[in-house]
């Protein structure tokens, strides 16, 4: 049957597992599935996945939730020698470093999103930017160690990273204050495998856009 992934190719955690899958050659099978129709509260997925997130990944008997987990795992099944995750143990300490920032990362841009999309609340979404402004002040400086988030050369964890950034970068959220960051971003963006990441960046940053949109327009026409 080989690897399946139940997501959907608007959220950065989906998208790092498809980065990862084509950085070592991986075909696997996409099961588009939208959480807010309610196709991750069905039993039959529960079963799967009993936290009801994407992406969750079906391979030969094994079901995983959490992009992380999935990522590092594929790797260490289908590509043990790639350098995407090292093997020595102060390297890989360090690319795994940078996922528990992802973590973060995602976090503070799901309250930028969340504000907008959920709460339709501009306030809220004012709230959070900080969140985010501290996340790439971080980024910032782990570019300026080394050309990549975790070393010399592309990680788990850059692609991990990217799916947020570009993102935030597709949400026209302001980047300029971070030059190492737009260098880094822009050699993502040459990856030959990087298209997988375009148009569901691009997707969610217009929704978001939208949702500013209207929430501003909304409390215009309230004042």
């Amino acid at each position: 049957m080989g690897v399946e992934i139940y997501g959907s190719e608007g959220s950065p955690a989906c998208r790092c597992v498809f980065l990862v899958a084509r950085a070592i050659g991986l075909d696997y099978t996409l099961k588009p599935t939208n959480p807010m129709a309610g196709e991750t509260r069905t039993e039959e997925f529960l079963r799967m996945n009993p936290a009801h997130t994407i992406p969750t990944m079906a391979d030969d008997g094994l079901f995983l939730g959490e992009s992380r987990a999935i990522a590092t795992y594929l790797i260490n099944k289908y590509a043990p020698e790639s350098e995407l995750y090292p093997r020595e143990p102060a390297a890989r300490a360090v690319v795994e470093q940078r996922l528990f920032y992802d973590v973060g990362l995602f976090a503070a841009l799901r309250s930028v999103l969340g504000a907008l999309l959920y709460f339709k609340s501009p306030e809220q979404f004012e709230a959070a930017l900080p969140q985010v402004d501290e996340c790439m002040e971080l980024l910032e400086t782990f570019l300026k160690r080394s050309p990549f988030v975790a070393g010399d050369h592309v990680t788990v964890a850059d692609l991990a990273i990217v799916a947020n950034v570009s993102t935030i970068e597709a949400a026209e959220l302001d980047l300029s204050r971070w030059t190492r960051v737009q260098r880094w971003l822009a050699k993502m963006k040459a990856l030959p495998y990087y298209s997988v990441n375009e148009a569901g960046a691009q997707y969610l940053g217009g929704v978001f856009k939208k949702a500013l949109f209207q929430a501003r327009k909304a409390k215009f026409s309230a004042s």
